[in-house]
């Protein structure tokens, strides 16, 4: 099929089928699913400006989508959000203008997917690593391998330690958060985040949800569930942005966006469903196998440009093979574990009348 603004014909399945699965791990991880949506545009030959501009629109989206349904069970703060973005929104801009100016000189392809590959690469490899350090720990709580960064982050003291109005009154520059659990924490480090955030945000097209998330996990120490529905929230705001300025530019494929959030609207409906189910620490190693499964398919996709043809077809083949491989994982962990507490209620409500007999 035929997309003229984009300029490529694409068959509609694999739009579906990406769509789908983009729906189903940005529920599940609390990320738009950039880090999927612009590699797997890029794998099926969407021009890297394009193929960031579209998949910004189809984050705003998902993300919209499945923030309610994370608000609906309490894993979303709102105020922790709205900080960070006084930071995201300028350096979007930023970004957007570098990108711009690579596409200006011929190099946004290559740069695209060299840093998506490099970030990628060295994210998942983290979330592995944390994986096999702290799971025989998993039992007592949400354990990760940078619990006393976090610490240190959060008791960060950054100047100016207020902020006046002259004649009238100061305000002070630190925050509390209850729904992490964040007694005191400085407004500047949340800006500073929310900065690389938006820049790398602007920059790949990927909404920033697969950077803030861990983030906010690693850095801040936020919950893994309450970093999955604030992560989307703060995706609704970058994404709006950055497909504002897309738009604006031309850079924004609408009908190939509309066919993905049809399918992603769908599959989303799983993938929030299951974090009610799944171990935190279960869904951090599956996002990090996901994010490295990216980096190695958009790897693939910039060797085909110097090499044999068929490497950008067995990118494609691996990115949705393995998406779509974690999908069905997602599924089955949601099943296992919705059926061990359906059995564990049914032998209560047993035993309960016995006791009182």
């Amino acid at each position: 099929m035929l997309f003229p603004n984009a300029g490529v014909e694409v068959h509609p399945a694999l739009l579906l089928l990406l769509g789908g699965m983009v729906g189903n791990l940005s529920g599940f991880f609390g990320v738009g699913g950039g880090f999927l949506i612009t590699g797997g545009l890029l794998v099926f030959g969407v021009p890297p400006v394009f193929a960031v501009g579209t998949g910004l629109t189809l984050i705003m989206g998902s993300s919209l989508i499945n923030t309610l349904k994370h608000r609906r069970v309490g894993n979303v703060d709102f105020k922790l959000g709205a900080l960070m973005v006084i930071g995201t929104i300028p350096a979007l801009f930023a970004a957007e203008r570098l990108n711009s100016h690579l596409e200006e000189v011929g190099i946004a392809g290559p740069v695209i997917r060299y840093v998506y590959v490099a970030f990628l690469g060295t994210l998942g490899s983290f979330l592995l690593y944390d994986f096999l350090r702290t799971r025989h720990a998993a039992e007592e709580g949400d354990p990760t391998a940078t619990s006393l960064l976090a610490g240190r982050v959060r008791r960060l003291r950054v100047p100016p330690h207020s902020i006046g109005i002259p004649g009238l009154f100061s305000i002070p520059t630190y925050v509390s958060l209850s729904v992490p659990g964040m007694e005191r924490v400085s407004l500047w480090v949340l800006v500073l985040i929310g900065s690389g955030v938006g820049f790398l945000a602007g920059l790949l097209g990927a909404g920033g949800g697969f950077i803030l998330m861990p983030i906010l996990i690693y850095v801040l120490g936020v919950p893994t569930t309450v970093a999955i529905g604030t992560d989307l929230f703060q995706v609704i705001i970058t994404g709006s942005v950055g497909t504002l300025l897309y738009a604006l530019s031309n850079h924004v494929d609408l009908l190939m966006a509309v066919m993905m959030l049809a399918a992603a609207s769908v599959g989303s409906q799983l993938g929030v469903a299951a974090t009610r189910f799944v171990e935190p620490s279960r869904i951090r190693v599956l996002y990090g196998a996901t994010v490295l499964s990216g980096a190695v398919a958009v790897g693939l996709r910039q060797a085909s440009g110097a090499g044999p043809d068929f490497l950008a077809g067995a990118a494609s083949i691996l990115l949705l093979t393995f998406a779509g491989a974690i999908c069905v994982v997602i599924a089955a962990l949601f099943v296992a574990e919705w059926s061990r507490q359906e059995r564990t209620r049914s032998a209560m409500y047993r035993k309960k009348p016995r006791e009182e007999g």
